[in-house]
């Protein structure tokens, strides 16, 4: 991302306002990334991002959103599981 950044600074494009210190930017560009392609509508500039990843962004994009995914399934199983022990006693 510093990456990105830093070339579309370069071209006079700045980061969003609107996500000083939270961080949301970073899957948002990381979903451009795995798309591939730019949006119709987005809040972000999908071109520059595009323009600027290498192909190492791509790799870190993916990892980024498997892990989520693989998070998402773990805290479900463990919110079922936890639920299901607390019931039988």
């Amino acid at each position: 991302m510093k990456h990105i950044e830093k070339k579309m600074r370069e071209e006079g494009i700045h980061e969003p306002l609107w996500d000083k210190g939270i961080g949301i930017r970073v899957s948002m560009y990381g979903k451009v990334i795995r798309r591939q392609k730019p949006a119709k509508a987005t809040i972000v500039n999908d071109e520059a991002i595009l323009r600027h990843a290498r192909p190492i962004d791509l790799v870190l994009a993916r990892a980024m959103h498997y892990s989520l995914i693989i998070m998402m399934i773990f805290a479900t199983y463990g919110y079922f599981a936890y639920d299901l022990g607390e019931r039988a006693y």
